[in-house]
Formats: structure tokens, sequence, C-alpha cells
């Protein structure tokens, strides 16, 4: 018998990406071509009697150049950097971070897997075939999905904030055919970006990346330092993909417009509110009148 309630959730998750891939900047500017790349399909006993979400066989990226490119269609920008150990670690954190789900315990969800892998579960479905004494390793958390052009739109929004890093240039490479057609495409992005967030500063007064919760500037060391380990040496400058609107089983959060860079120390202020809700900028207003009065009466 199906559930109403995942279903319920599945229509409500597919309606929110139906709609947000209807965003006419990133089809007008972007290619958005079906490419070859994808995860591969896969076939799993442990699902047969679960309520999946549907429509996601045989996924493919899409094309993420600019509209009016030569050559073959490309899922990323890995060839407008030099080759370096950190633009690898760089590229690599991108290639996790936009296309691939977190880490996972595997005893359902996948521990890293593609956004566009064919099973998605929701956290009722998942409890009904979780046993911690088989591994299933058969789908991906539904709030961790996307598609194929929302994936797209993710992408190039944080190729945008990288291609902004401060101390970017002597890491790109000038001389790759694409370079021009990409940064022209980037420049646009930006405008499209800073004009959706009109009340919050997510690139400084000289457009440059910041953290847009602390607005310090990003160095590159904050995006990818290769001399540390920064699962184990943690700093509170390094970067996250961090979301506007938090992530949930009701709508899809890996989105264009959805991605933001904040350092460790922003995120832990920000917790799983609202970026572009005022309630964390009260609160810490509240903590700091609060402090100021404190003084005051010492």
């Amino acid at each position: 018998m199906e559930n109403n309630t995942t279903l319920d959730i599945y229509k409500d998750f597919t309606i929110s990406c139906n709609e947000k891939e209807l965003n006419e900047h990133y089809l007008t500017l972007f290619c958005l071509k079906s490419t070859k790349y994808g995860p591969k399909q896969n076939n799993n006993n442990y699902i047969n009697n679960s309520q999946i979400l549907k429509n996601r066989e045989n996924l493919k990226h899409v094309c993420v150049l600019p509209k009016g490119h030569k050559g073959n269609c490309e899922i990323n920008y890995n060839k407008i950097f030099k080759k370096s150990n950190i633009t690898n670690k760089l590229i690599g954190s991108i290639q996790h971070g936009i296309y691939t789900t977190p880490g996972n315990d595997d005893y359902v969800y996948k521990n890293r897997a593609s956004r566009l892998y064919p099973i998605v579960l929701s956290k009722e479905e998942e409890l009904k075939i979780r046993d911690k004494n088989i591994k299933k390793k058969c789908a991906i958390p539904l709030k961790e999905a996307s598609t194929p052009i929302l994936l797209a739109q993710a992408y190039i929004d944080w190729m945008t904030f990288i291609l902004n890093i401060i101390d970017i240039n002597e890491y790109l490479n000038k001389n790759y055919i694409m370079f021009n057609l990409i940064n022209k495409g980037i420049k646009q992005n930006k405008l499209y970006l800073k004009n959706i967030y009109p009340n919050r500063n997510i690139f400084d007064n000289n457009g440059n990346t910041i953290c847009v919760i602390t607005q310090n500037i990003c160095l590159m060391k904050h995006f990818s330092d290769p001399l540390r380990d920064n699962r184990l040496i943690i700093s509170d400058n390094d970067i996250d993909f961090s979301h506007n609107i938090p992530k949930n089983n009701l709508y899809v959060s890996i989105y264009g417009g959805n991605l933001v860079p904040m350092c460790r120390r922003g995120n832990l202020i920000l917790g799983n509110k609202q970026f572009t809700d005022n309630l964390w900028i009260n609160e810490l207003q509240s903590i700091i009148k609060s402090y100021t009065n404190l003084q005051i009466a010492l």
C-alpha cells in the first residue's frame, strides 16, 4: 500500500525542482545540453517494496559552458585552472560539494554518490528498510538529491564565487580556449547573484568573494590547502558549501541562487536559520546589546 505522506513529500520536492529548472537566467545564458555523463542505473532488491522518487532513470549531467561555445560540451570548468596541488584539491572539493552527496554510513544511504543517483528515498522510507546488520548501500537521501539542470546552476554559481577569490589569478590558465567565454558568463552570473541578494553583501565593495556571514575576504587557502587535512585540522576560515534555504525533504536545496560561501565560524553563527532572514542578525544584535548594557553596569 502506498504511503500518502511519502507521496506528498515527493510531489512537493518534484514541484520544487520543476519550478527552479525554469529559471530564465540560466536557460538564456548557458548551454545546458545533456551529456553522456551520469551515474549507472542500479537494480536493487532492497527497495522492491519501497516508495521511491519517480523519473530518475538514466539521468545525465548537462553542459555548464555558456551558449555559443565551440567543441564538446563540458560538465565542469576544470581546464580553466593551471595544474597544481592546490587546484587539484580545489577541483576535488567542488566535485564532491556540487555533484556528490555527503558521507554516510552505507546502511541504506550510500557513502558519497551522485546527486543524480536513480534511487532516492525519504527519511520515512529509509527507516523502513534500515538494518544495522546489513549495509545495503542502495539509495541517496531525498534532501541531497537534485536534477541535471539544477546541478549545473549550482556549479555555475559556485564557480562564480571561486573565480572571484582575491588571489585566484595565479592559478588560472588564461590560455584555455574557453577562458574568455567562461569569464564572460561568470561576470553575467555574478550580476545575477548580486541582484537576487539585494539586502546582503555576497561580495565585498571590490567584487571579491567573502564569507557572507563574517564578511571576511576569502583566500584560496580557505577553499583549498593541500598541506592540511581540513577534516582533522580545522580552521574557522575554511569555506563550506552553504545554503540560503537549509536542506529539507520538502524542497530541493542544490540549485542556482541557493549556494553561498560561508566560513566554518560563519556557519556556526547562522546555524539552521535562513541566510536572507533577519533572525540570526537580530540574535547577534541582542547579544551585543546585552553585553553593552553589562559593560555600562560594571
